[in-house]
């Protein structure tokens, strides 16, 4: 049996090496990684994103940061400090979510009817059935803290919410078009019974956005279209009271939600019918020009109904919701169409960046948090 001596050769060879391994205490060679080979299929781990991933190649498309329970019917999101949060309405809760580790927890365990959501300088405030209310970021676990308690039915009059750190503004809606207001309210404070009336006489307003910090800007949408609807409206901060404000862009139609940027003003605007819809920008100056974010659109990609927008540094994303898509472009318009970050989502309603990631609130299963990168 001529092949004797060659097995008998690498068996030698096999129980050295494996002496060797012996005697090396504690170290850990990892054959597959070395040959290219895949982790176990069996891992629980295998094909699992790292914490904080956002890539879709990982999940098969944008990556699911919570959904079903933990989601709990998401409403609205934010991005604040390290921290993603949102508004739960079937788990009447506010969420928070650590990217670093991707763990999702309360950050309020209970809150009547969440919806709308603000944050900035690590203060979160949001509105629910029963009142305006806020809570530092990294936890508030003596209780959230009331800014002003709402009766029955007067959070759904409640269309737009921002916080600068400071205050809280919000606009308040009414049935006869003429009788809106935007207010406001110190955090440190409270409200008691008395916000401080910014602007009264407002026909419909809705989404509204402020500079972050002490000084700086608020602009705010009046919606409908003709010549006293359809109005995106300026004040700065330290204005005295009963300053009237400036109409930055007038004669829109239907505008909604609106974001500030450096030194432009981006708004959303769709038709009711949702046959049309934008977004549309201008410079934050007084009868301004507004023009089209993006001008110009795939056909198999339009910009429609709009429903979500958040500027971070030099450019702009929003959600379509009849489109369910994700889109960007920088804050000075799109020069070709813009770019689609996510698309084929079920109708996707809030936005929010932090880090390498853009989170969206998307309408599949129920409810769900999913992110992609930025």
């Amino acid at each position: 049996m001529k092949g004797w001596p060659a097995i008998a050769a690498l068996r030698g060879a096999a129980l050295a090496l494996l002496a060797l391994l012996t005697g090396l205490a504690g170290c850990y060679i990892d054959l597959d990684g070395l040959s290219g080979g895949a982790e176990a299929e069996d891992s629980p781990d295998a094909g699992a994103p790292a914490p904080g991933s956002c890539a879709p190649a990982d999940c098969g498309g944008p990556c699911v940061v919570a959904a079903a329970e933990a989601a709990g019917a998401p409403a609205a999101i934010a991005a604040v400090g390290p921290y993603v949060v949102w508004t739960s309405r079937d788990g009447d809760r506010v969420r928070r979510l650590d990217p670093a580790t991707d763990t999702v927890e309360d950050l309020v365990s209970y809150t009547p009817g969440p919806g709308l959501l603000a944050a900035a300088e690590e203060l979160v405030a949001w509105v629910a059935e029963d009142g305006l209310w806020w809570c530092p970021v990294d936890g508030c676990a003596a209780g959230a803290t009331s800014l002003l308690a709402l009766g029955p039915g007067e959070a759904e009059a409640v269309r737009g919410l921002a916080t600068d750190g400071r205050h809280v503004y919000w606009t308040r809606d009414e049935p006869s078009g003429t009788a809106g207001e935007l207010l406001r309210c110190p955090v440190a404070e409270g409200c008691g019974a008395a916000p401080e009336l910014l602007a009264p006489a407002q026909s419909h307003p809705r989404g509204v956005a402020v500079t972050p910090g002490d000084a700086g800007d608020i602009v705010w949408i009046q919606h409908g279209t003709g010549a006293a609807f359809g109005k995106v409206l300026h004040l700065d901060k330290g204005a005295s009271a009963g300053v009237m404000p400036t109409q930055v862009a007038v004669l829109l139609d239907y505008p909604d939600q609106v974001a500030l940027g450096d030194a432009e003003v981006v708004w959303t605007w769709s038709d009711p019918a949702g046959t049309a819809g934008g977004v549309s920008r201008c410079d934050l100056a007084a009868s301004c020009a507004a023009e089209a974010l993006a001008p110009q659109t795939e056909p198999t990609r339009p910009l429609r109904e709009p429903a979500a927008l958040a500027i971070d540094g030099a450019d702009v994303y929003w959600v379509n919701r009849g489109g369910g898509t994700l889109m960007r472009c920088p804050t000075a318009g799109c020069p070709g169409y813009p770019e689609v970050l996510a698309e084929g989502l079920t109708s996707p309603a809030a936005v929010a960046v932090q880090g390498a990631c853009v989170y969206v609130v998307d309408g599949a299963d129920g409810g769900r948090v999913v992110r992609v990168p930025r």
